[in-house]
Parts: structure tokens; sequence; C-alpha cells
């Protein structure tokens, strides 16, 4: 049995600087291998930067590995955080001037942010600020990095380019106001930029998905997708082939040829994360994570139902996961569930027993290892054991 190591993984003060240097003296665990079944404990941490006494205490930073360490941000801290991914401890902090509720992005010997102050920051993996832009509201998605220039968006539907190394505005781009939506209250949210054939896809609270041209900004084309109350495309779009899959919040889900921008299907769900496509060994699924709490495979190329997995949650669900064991998928309002891709059927499941839980961020896996942050402010590392001689039947648990 792995040991559930929580003594051991040491918590530093709140956003305390750690020195530049060796990250680690052992060797970096990897923990090389797939992960094709479900997985046991390994180690908990509390998020570093201190407890928020909050009932709507969310934490939005998807887990990001980076050889043995896992960038992490929190919502009660300032900076953003790389740990180890052997015991959870902390490895080195980069300090940003808010909070850090969104995810990472690791490239060329770089890491790129942003908080909800609105500034985006990047930082050498050795520690040092190179640079650092304000947008001036709050940013919750990770940069998107691509043909040296930085793609993010904010709060308040704008979204700029900026040059990867210094920093310095591109373009900007702001989305119009519509006059015509049902609320006047807004998400608190936005997409992250999806680049695709030289163009770049941003989605807006008015339900809007805009196509402009990843050099200059201007505008190429517009689709109005998200209907309802809260149409707001806070779930990033999905680039693949020939089609572009998107999602109002409230509802629905499209495919959209890239074409003609015409809808191919529809299905009358929101959701307030990216859908995943899945076409390993033949398969044409999009599995669809509703705002409604249930997740839906249906046919890539027709949008027909193959199953409907309800968590009884009543939360927005996560990205789901895909995996050699099953799709892994987590709750904002429960936990996180390992499902049968065939039939959606439950194989496995965590759920933590405190007030403040919930898994809104989607799970990461890096070869059998499986981190996920809950909204308690923990981060979670769990196994996928290696394959034995004999079968072992697989069983839900909760952790002690």
């Amino acid at each position: 049995m792995i040991a559930l190591g929580l003594m051991a993984a040491a918590l530093a003060a709140p956003d305390a600087a750690v020195p530049f240097g060796p990250l680690e003296k052992q060797p970096p665990a990897l923990y090389e291998g797939a992960f094709s079944s479900a997985p046991v404990p390994h180690w908990r941490v509390r998020l570093p930067g201190g407890r928020m006494n909050s009932a709507t205490h969310t934490e939005r930073s998807r887990p990001t590995v980076h050889e043995g360490t896992v960038f992490v941000g929190s919502a009660s801290g300032t900076a953003l955080y790389r740990l180890s991914r052997r015991d959870g401890s902390l490895l080195q902090t980069y300090p940003a001037g808010q909070s850090v509720e969104a995810a990472p992005t690791v490239h060329d010997g770089h890491v790129y942010f942003a908080d909800t102050g609105g500034r985006t920051w990047c930082y050498t993996l050795a520690g040092e600020e190179v640079w650092s832009h304000d947008s001036r509201a709050p940013i919750l998605v990770r940069p998107t990095v691509a043909d040296g220039r930085v793609y993010i968006t904010n709060v308040d539907d704008l979204a700029v380019a900026l040059d990867a190394q210094t920093g310095d505005l591109v373009w900007r781009y702001q989305a119009r106001k519509d006059l015509t939506r049902q609320s006047e209250l807004r998400l608190y949210g936005a997409p992250p930029a999806v680049v695709a054939e030289g163009s770049v896809l941003l989605g807006f609270s008015s339900g809007g998905l805009v196509s402009v041209d990843a050099q200059s900004g201007e505008e190429l084309w517009s689709r109005r997708i998200g209907e309802g109350r809260y149409p707001d495309l806070v779930a990033g779009p999905v680039a693949h082939g020939a089609d572009i899959f998107a999602s109002g919040y409230f509802q629905p889900l499209v495919a959209l040829d890239v074409a003609s921008q015409n809808v191919r299907w529809r299905i009358d769900v929101g959701a307030a994360s990216a859908p995943t496509v899945d076409t390993r060994d033949g398969w044409s699924v999009v599995y669809h994570p509703g705002s409604d709490g249930s997740l839906r495979a249906v046919s890539l190329l027709t949008g027909a139902e193959r199953w409907v997995w309800d968590s009884d949650t009543g939360g927005a669900l996560g990205t789901p996961t895909v995996t050699e064991a099953g799709l892994l998928v987590g709750s904002s309002a429960g936990g996180i569930w390992l499902l049968d891709p065939e039939d959606g059927s439950e194989v496995w499941q965590y759920q933590e027993d405190q007030l403040l839980q919930g898994v809104t961020a989607p799970a990461t896996v890096s070869g059998r290892q499986l981190l996920f942050v809950t909204n308690a402010g923990f981060l979670y590392s769990m196994l996928s054991p290696r394959p034995r001689a004999e079968t072992v039947a697989r069983k839900p648990f909760s952790w002690q």
C-alpha cells in the first residue's frame, strides 16, 4: 500500500520567499507509466497562501506539471507556487500582485501566468521577473503562448496580444457590449484565447465567439453562440479539424463549421468548462461537461447522444480528462469521478468530507500521477498503481 505521507508534506509560511537555486536534491519524481487503473492516495497539502473564510471559496488553478515539479496558484495567495511532485513541499514562489487563479503556461524556459489584479507575468523558471503587463481587470485564464506572442483575456471582455519576450502590447480587442441580453449581471469569468490556423478564437460575455487575425488583431468573423439568461462564453472553445466546439454557460453547445461558421449540430445545455474531443482508436466522441451537472458523450459528427451521466450535485462540471483508466471529471459542488467511457458508469469516486468542497479546476494526469485541487484549498496527489499480474477490484474510497 502507498503511504499517505500527510505528515511528511510540510507547509511553508504564506507567500514565503524561497531562495533560488537547486529545486530538489533528489532526482525528480516523474511517476512514469500509464494511468491505467483507479488511483490510490499519495499525499495531500494545503495550498500556500493562508486560509479563506468564505462560503464561496473557489480554486480555479489547474495544476501544471513540469518535469518533477507542479505549478499551482491559490485563491488566498499572491503568487504562483512551484511544488514537489514527490511530497507537495513548496520549492519556489513567483510573486504576483493579487491571487493567481488560473493555470500558468511553461514555455521555452519561462513561466507565464496572470493574477486577479489584471496583470500578466513572465518569469524565468529560476525565478527572475522578466516583465509584467497590466490589463486593468481580473484575469482568470491561463495565457496562450504561440509564435512569439502571449494572448490573454480578462473579465471585462478585453483581449490583448503581448510580445512574449518583452511584454509589449501588440494589439488589443475590446468586445462590444450586448444591449439585448436578458440579465444585466455577467458571470465572473472569460475563456482562454485559442490559436488556430493563424487566427485567435475569443469568447465574450455577450455569448459571441469572435475570430481575429493572430498578427494584427483584426476581426475576421463573429458568431453569436450563447443564449438565455447567462449566454456568457466562459468555457474555452475547442478547435478540431474543420469544427469549433463552443458553449454558452446557460446554453447551447454547438459544432461550428470553420469555413462557413454555420452550426452543424447543437445540444441545448451549456457549460462552464471546455468539452473534450476523443478520437483515440477510432472513437469520434465529444464529452460535454454540462453546467447542469451532467456529462454527455455525443457523436462528433452528428451530436447524437451516446450516454448521459448525472453527478447528482447540480454543480457545473469541469473539463473531462481522458486516461487509459477512463474519464476523470470533477464537479464544482461535489468531488471527482472516474467513468467508463463506454457507457458512463462510475468506476471510482473521491469526495472530500468538508463544507467547502468541490473540484472546479480540471484534474491533471502526468504518467501515473493524478493531481487535482479542491475548493477547500487542498492539492491532492494520487497514483495509479503499477500493473500487477492479478486483477484488483476497483472501489470508491474516502480520504481518512
